[in-house]
């Protein structure tokens, strides 16, 4: 049976040899990307230092974490967990999952130095394994980077199946875990998440606020396309926007505030009727970064629980949108406290907002079960830089009625539905040409999956989605259909 390490190695040649892999705790956020998606996580840190012997306990904003029950979890952390635990003699790592067992990570290992990660079932456990110490690219640079292996076995040392083995961790030593799991859901979640963003040293993503949000320079161009639906039969409305910058003023003691002009033209259909209005004119925007900054939401981390009243709010965010820039989706209002627990509450007003970096608000949605309104941007020009699909090619009326086609609602069907490992995602009456996209989200609210659809059949990959049943949305130009997939 392989030693199994729980406290330091007291041989001093082994501590002179061993690295010193211990910046997982570091100051400012860290920001984790989810594996096979543009989903981000994130881990921030206050610490408290024991008296005495000078461990450490550090802890983690809290989060709100679904669950099978009605009642809402805000009690777990971040990424990392809520809490963790670090001796100062032996550089032992003590994290705690859900059910508060312990998840062991030792900072100075060596080269095939093992010792037990953490508990499987009463008679198992997982083992770690450092399989291979040296120079990888974490963030697109070369660091010191230890490799841990994983292997279940029972507890006499036998090793044993698992889903877990063969799966690993990489703790970097200046940039702490690199590769990591969701440590409040080991062993029950193998789902890995690679390290994007940390602000202590300076790499990768950075975390951004109104001011960089809302960051244009004369002559970036947006294109815009929304609609307004009515469930009670009331008139629905389609419409193409372009705004161009062409003035911009800065004031204030630090330069903190900025007025914008922009030259804006628009082109609507609204049915029935199929009647067509186009008018330009000109929009003023003043933004006060100073008084703005009283506003926290922005600076929300994913999936923090923060309260206000009987209220809070979702926070999301995702990277490689718009040319690789960092989105925050704030759903607001999505929990309310009733009967002591947070819920989600039902009939209620549905209501998010998406925030880009340099772009402004990029999508919005409101649905207050008799009207939906939607708009996202489609195209933007900064620079020399573009992406995505112009609505058209200058702001003059050459949005007319011929560059709006009616709204129409596409069949969508996933054939098998329920699905096991794969499924084709077939849409009926939509241009292939249109780029739409698809997203799947559980049934409180989340989003799992997304994927740009470029024609009319796509397959669909499970990506270790777990059984249930989801809601799938479909957007693309003029255009959003909603439905549900079962997974088995």
């Amino acid at each position: 049976m392989k030693k199994i390490i729980f406290t330091i190695l007291f041989l001093a040649p082994i501590l002179l040899s061993a690295q010193n892999y211990t910046n997982i705790c570091s100051a400012g956020p860290a920001f984790y990307k989810k594996m096979n998606t543009n989903t981000l996580k994130a881990y921030k840190t206050s610490s408290y230092t024991l008296p005495g012997g000078g461990d450490t306990i550090f802890y983690s904003f809290p989060i709100i974490r679904d669950s099978a029950a009605e009642c809402k979890d805000t009690t777990k952390g971040s990424i990392l967990g809520r809490k963790i635990y670090r001796q100062s003699n032996s550089y032992m790592f003590y994290f705690f999952n859900k059910y508060n067992d312990t998840i062991y990570i030792y900072a100075k290992a060596l080269l095939n130095d093992t010792w037990r990660f953490s508990k499987l079932t009463s008679g198992t456990f997982l083992e770690a394994k450092v399989t291979s110490m040296g120079p990888d690219s974490v963030m697109g640079v070369l660091d010191d980077v230890m490799r841990i292996e994983l292997q279940a076995r029972r507890n006499d040392g036998l090793a044993i199946s698992s889903p877990w083995n063969g799966k690993y961790l990489k703790l970097s030593k200046h940039y702490g875990l690199a590769r990591t799991f969701d440590m409040t859901n080991v062993p029950f979640d193998t789902t890995n998440y690679t390290i994007v963003g940390k602000l202590k040293p300076v790499i990768g993503i950075q975390d951004f606020g109104w001011k960089e949000v809302y960051n244009f320079n004369i002559g970036d161009v947006l294109h815009y396309s929304g609609y307004t639906n009515s469930s009670s039969g009331g008139p629905n409305t389609t419409w193409k926007e372009i705004q161009t910058v062409f003035a911009k003023t800065t004031y204030g003691t630090n330069i903190d505030s900025v007025i914008y002009k922009f030259d804006r033209c628009r082109s609507t259909i609204t049915n029935p009727g199929n009647n067509h209005v186009y008018f330009r004119d000109t929009i003023v925007t003043k933004y006060k970064f100073n008084v703005m900054a009283l506003d926290s939401t922005i600076l929300r981390l994913p999936d923090q629980f923060k309260r206000q009243n009987v209220y809070a709010s979702q926070f999301d965010r995702y990277m490689k949108a718009y040319n690789n820039r960092q989105t925050k989706k704030v759903t607001e209002d999505k929990y309310r406290f009733l009967n002591s627990c947070w819920v989600i509450p039902t009939g209620s007003v549905t209501l998010y907002r998406n925030y880009s970096e340099g772009l402004g608000l990029t999508e919005y949605y409101r649905d207050d079960q008799s009207t939906q309104e939607f708009y996202r941007l489609v195209y933007f020009k900064k620079g020399s830089e573009t992406w995505g699909a112009a609505v058209g090619t200058q702001c003059s009326p050459i949005l007319d009625v011929s560059e709006q086609p009616v709204a129409t609602t596409p069949q969508v069907r996933i054939v098998p539905n329920p699905m096991k490992n794969q499924a084709q995602v077939i849409i009926d009456g939509m241009q292939t040409t249109e780029n739409a996209t698809f997203m799947l989200y559980n049934l409180v609210g989340q989003e799992v999956y997304r994927m740009t659809l470029n024609s009319n059949t796509t397959t669909l990959t499970r990506n270790n989605l777990p059984t249930g049943l989801y809601v799938y949305i479909l957007t693309g130009k003029n255009l959003m259909v909603k439905g549900k997939l079962m997974i088995d």
